[in-house]
């Protein structure tokens, strides 16, 4: 090949590379236009709000229909908060369900695949992924002891080795566990049913749950557990919004104040009560002094 020739080539493929760059570049644009718009504008401009819903966790989210409709008490912080954002906008919203997990949700938010997620702690890890606001209300953690194993006054008993807790990977209860009981032994699963299923089956012990779900869980599958209780001291994590870091802020500051408000005048406790009747939960259940 001539010098002239080689020449040539090397600049057709010099310019090739330059403009795949480019188009690569645009194409990355034009596919994430709305990670670069404001949650609050994109809002106004859709007329709509998309909330995380949860499969099968109750009595916090769990899905009702083909429609993607979700009930629960997170559900229902999401719909009372929409309907105030419509008023706050003066226009009308409507909310869309997006399914996710315990183990996406961080990423569904980060891509937009989700705008709230209301009922999620507030980790320092978290805070570093998302926008949080609030927090919006305090769940009691509860104990579920299986059929071979008896329940315990204190967290400080469950702070051993022989004992062993089947968790949901990704949860709050389960970050709690292995932070402050570090004796333990914890098996991380999935779904709330497989750690059911290892407390069925012996390979675990107890299980940790927000207080509700335990109520629920233990009255649902009372063949499972032997009983359950509420350890002292006793343990709560309050639970906050989550939003992607949009850079703006408008709709963290509305959630912040928004929580703020129903937490002062305690209008948060029905939205909560209504998701755990939704559920088929008996609420004369609740210890009395439990506080959300």
């Amino acid at each position: 090949m001539d010098p002239l020739t080689r020449s040539s080539i090397t600049v057709e493929t010099e310019m090739t590379r330059k403009w795949t760059y480019a188009l690569t570049a645009v194409g990355i644009l034009v596919a994430t236009p709305a990670l670069s718009e404001a949650l609050w504008d994109k809002i106004e401009r859709t007329g709509e709000v998309v909330c995380g819903g949860i499969h099968a966790y109750k009595p916090t989210s769990f899905y009702t229909g083909s429609e993607l409709q979700y009930e629960g008490y997170g559900p229902n912080v999401c719909r009372q908060m929409v309907a105030d954002l419509s008023e706050e906008m003066g226009k009308p919203l409507t909310v869309r369900w997006h399914e996710t997990t315990w183990q996406s949700v961080v990423l569904d938010l980060q891509a937009g695949r989700i705008d709230i997620f209301p009922g999620m702690t507030a980790t320092e890890e978290r805070k570093r992924a998302l926008d949080m606001a609030g927090p919006l209300y305090r769940m009691t953690d509860c104990v579920l002891a299986g059929r071979s194993a008896e329940t315990k006054e204190t967290w400080e008993e469950y702070n051993n080795s022989d004992v062993t807790f089947a968790m949901v990977t990704g949860t709050a209860q389960t970050q709690f566990i292995t932070q402050d009981l570090p004796q333990a032994n914890v098996m991380t699963l999935k779904e709330m049913n497989e750690a059911i299923m290892a407390i069925q089956s012996g390979r675990a012990d107890f299980v940790v749950q927000e207080l509700p779900i335990c109520l629920q869980t233990f009255s649902t599958t009372p063949q499972v557990f032997s009983g359950y209780t509420v350890p002292k001291p006793e343990h709560g994590i309050p639970a906050a919004a989550g939003l992607r870091k949009d850079g703006d802020g408008r709709l963290r500051d509305f959630i912040q104040a928004w929580g703020e408000r129903k937490r002062a005048d305690q209008s948060i406790v029905p939205l909560l009560i209504d998701g755990f009747q939704a559920a088929g939960m008996d609420t004369d259940s609740i210890p009395e002094g439990i506080e959300f």
